[in-house]
């Protein structure tokens, strides 16, 4: 269940113009459910290694600093920071993708919004796989901005019927 979104996800940075050329293709609901298990995914790894760092920085001032640690307060900290880490990347994810589609759609009023929005996920790759272990974001969010553009060169625009299920706007 993990693997296979993820694989996904490291294809889309591989070769983003296939993979954008096969998201035309996709309906809207499988790109989310790969989004939302990469998303879990990155939130559980950036607590677990934040929780990690937390920890072997305390052992590390403990050893050579010699600084008094107390324990059960550091781990109780950590363990609380961790939880929050979690749920903001799972608030982020969510939320502010949502509100950077809405602020994107006048930009791009040739494309309907699920096609948009299937962008953005995609676009999103570089930053839910690299993004809990890197201190500086910028790099990924360079590289998204650079999978959005790409998405949106590789978008082909599909005229569908006003009856389809395919009509959700």
């Amino acid at each position: 269940m993990l693997i296979k979104p993820i694989k996904s996800g490291i294809r889309i940075l591989f070769n983003p113009e296939k993979e954008f050329r096969l998201l035309n293709k996709r309906s809207l609901e499988p790109v989310v459910w790969d989004y939302t298990i990469v998303l879990a995914a990155s939130a559980v790894m950036a607590g677990i290694f934040n929780l990690t760092f937390s920890i072997a920085k305390a052992f590390y001032l403990d050893l050579f600093v010699d600084i008094s640690i107390q324990y059960p307060r550091m781990i109780n900290y950590s363990i609380g920071r961790s939880a929050s880490i979690i749920f903001f990347y799972l608030f982020a994810g969510t939320f502010l993708l949502f509100f950077l589609s809405l602020l994107l759609r006048p930009l791009f009023r040739n494309i309907n919004y699920t096609s948009l929005l299937k962008i953005l996920i995609y676009s999103a790759m570089p930053v839910l796989l690299f993004g809990w272990f890197l201190a500086n974001p910028l790099p990924l969010a360079i590289w998204s901005i650079f999978l959005i553009y790409t998405g949106v060169k590789s978008h082909k625009h599909t005229k569908i019927r006003k009856d389809s299920i395919e009509m959700r706007e």
